[in-house]
């Protein structure tokens, strides 16, 4: 089958669906979600497309986007593909000379920005950029003096003020573009080096949708999601975007990750994409009111969670779920789980995750108090491979290759995908060469089955090979320390040619000051504390208990607490809050290296 274009599903959907909600939204930061038709998300990415057609794009351009998510990001989007344009995303919280590269790579000719702040970081390099001709700003005021600069209002304007005949010949070029027409440049969150533009097509957009559709069969009706990742980077962008296009499911565009509380109570979703990062930190919440509540309170949270993974244990095998658990689950329901997902907003069936393995323990826990998680694997490169399903949630796994798509291992482990490759690197066929061998994408990341599941064990580049000639699995240890120590929210594990393994932590601020408030210590602040005698004590009682259940080789003798954590802006990690661990071992290598400086 010949998948669609996005084009055509928007067109089609909004042409059978001109009444329904597809959108809801925030008119300004802090007030109230508001409702958006099909009609009216229609009417809004035609005239953004007939405004950029008046200022002179054609097909093929590039258009860039430096923001977060807002309704704004949606039309430009689709305005920009329906006018023939090829959108090129970039991370809001990427830093000027990050923003000038990839405009530079791309040779963007429109760029939109969110606001003044993202105004200044482009104006800052736009004379170096001679492909540059337009900066359209979102919201705030624009300068006088540069007639580049214009408002996002404006350029809807003028497309309001076309003539018909430009609407309809935008909607029949639209409707006409083919499968195989370039649709997005995707840059690489830059993990591994500078940033790869991944050229993806309509195509390979419409294909992984139809896989998503062909493995999970979610009802438009009683559906709504809640998108809190950002747009820019392609998994929200297919899952928590396109997807809801695709099916006609209504989405809610969250503030941002902070609100991400507030938001999920005041539209009261049935499920949301994710990152593992963002789960963990619900099950650390979870826990630690459980952990300083009184014994009763505790007592009665731990039959709860007994209970539910006693379920999950039985759904994992298959056996029916026997009756007197049933009646266990029933009163842990009215006792725990009711007021958790009520705290969700009540309505929360499931989460997808993806952009890192998340850890088994993590994911039962989630399931446990009635909410499944849904793994989903893939990279721009592929815009899918494998995903567990509803039934099969099998945690600690990846699940199986999604319809479309074949998955392999090679003979060091690596994974390999095939099915839906993008069209290459922008700029960089030598590049494109090295991923795609024979029609498999080389992913870099290790694997394993188990037990028919494709299990991720870490990323290719990150193992570390100690003095001793050890290989070993960082991600595996940070997940351990991060999920066992509730003081904890971040760990990188360090050693590689070295005797044994060491570890950076940064702690969460919520759990460092219930715990002071609990031990009764005395503080100034945060940063004071993470460094206070009291906190390193009860970090090194967890460490040792981790420690005792590891390998020899696989303890982490020593470990160094910053006073804050990995962060955005500190370049340490990725938008999806991913570590970027080149990055974070060359910022720290000397306090890492000083832990080594006397042996035991």
């Amino acid at each position: 089958m010949t998948p669609k274009t996005i084009n055509a599903i928007f067109i089609e959907n909004a042409r059978q669906f001109p009444d329904d909600v597809i959108v809801r939204y925030k008119q300004e930061k802090g007030g109230d979600f508001v409702d958006l038709t099909w009609a009216g998300l229609a009417e809004a990415a035609l005239s953004f497309a007939a405004g950029l057609s008046r200022l002179g794009l054609v097909a093929g351009d590039r258009l860039a986007i430096l923001a977060f998510n807002r309704i704004e990001w949606i039309v430009a989007d689709l305005g920009t593909l329906l006018a023939g344009g090829v959108d090129v995303p970039i991370y809001h919280t990427n830093t000027a000379e990050q923003c000038r590269y990839v405009l530079g790579d791309a040779g963007v000719r429109f760029v939109v920005v969110e606001d003044e702040v993202q105004l200044e970081k482009v104006l800052a390099f736009a004379h170096a950029l001679p492909d540059l001709e337009r900066i359209i700003v979102m919201e705030g005021a624009v300068p006088e003096n540069d007639p580049r600069v214009m408002t996002f209002g404006a350029v809807v304007d003028l497309g309001k003020g076309a003539e018909a005949a430009l609407f309809q010949t935008i909607e029949e070029k639209a409707l006409g573009a083919s499968p195989e027409s370039l649709a997005t440049i995707v840059y690489t969150s830059g993990t591994t080096g500078p940033p790869k533009g991944c050229m993806v097509s309509h195509g390979n957009a419409g294909f992984v949708l139809d896989s998503i559709d062909r493995m999970h069969k979610i009802e438009s009706r009683g559906n709504l999601s809640l998108l809190v990742l950002p747009l820019s980077h392609f998994y929200p962008r297919v899952s928590g975007y396109y997807f809801n296009l695709f099916k006609n499911i209504p989405l809610a565009i969250g503030e941002s990750i902070d609100t991400l509380g507030a938001d999920i109570q005041a539209v009261r979703p049935t499920y949301f994409c994710c990152v593992p990062r963002i789960l963990e930190k619900v099950y650390a919440r979870i826990a630690g009111t459980a952990r300083s509540g009184g014994w009763l309170s505790r007592a009665i949270f731990n039959f709860a969670m007994k209970a539910g993974k006693a379920r999950v244990a039985c759904l994992r095998i298959g056996w029916q779920v026997p009756l007197l658990l049933q009646l266990e689950l029933g009163i842990a329901d009215a006792l725990v789980f009711t007021k958790i997902r009520k705290r969700l907003g009540g309505r929360l069936s499931f989460a997808v995750s993806a952009g890192a393995p998340l850890s088994a323990e993590v994911g039962e826990f989630i399931h446990s108090i009635g909410i499944r998680v849904i793994e989903f694997y893939g990279l721009s490169e592929t815009l899918g491979g494998t995903m567990t399903t509803l039934d099969a949630c099998r945690y600690g796994t990846v699940g199986k290759a999604m319809p479309g798509f074949e998955v392999s291992l090679a003979e060091d482990g690596e994974i390999l995908l095939r099915g839906n490759n993008f069209m290459g690197y922008w700029n960089h066929p030598e590049k494109t060469a090295e991923a795609i061998v024979d029609g498999w994408c080389r992913t870099g990341d290790i694997g394993a089955w188990e037990n028919g599941y494709l299990k991720i064990t870490d990323r290719k580049k990150d193992l570390i090979i100690t003095s001793g000639g050890k290989n070993i699995s960082p991600q595996n240890l940070e997940n351990l320390v991060i999920n066992r120590i509730p003081l904890v929210s971040n760990a990188m594990v360090y050693g590689d040619s070295k005797k044994y393994l060491t570890v950076l932590l940064t702690l969460d601020p919520a759990e460092v000051e219930a715990f002071a408030k609990k031990k009764e210590l005395a503080w100034d602040s945060y940063e004071a504390l993470t460094q206070s005698p009291e906190i390193r004590a009860a970090v090194l009682k967890d460490m040792d208990q981790i420690n005792a259940g590891l390998a020899q080789y696989e303890t982490m003798k020593k470990f160094f607490i910053l006073p804050r954590e990995f962060s955005l802006e500190e370049d340490e990690v990725t938008p999806t809050l991913k570590l970027k661990r080149k990055a974070v071992q060359k910022k720290y290598r000397d306090r890492m290296e000083a832990l080594y400086e006397s042996d035991f």
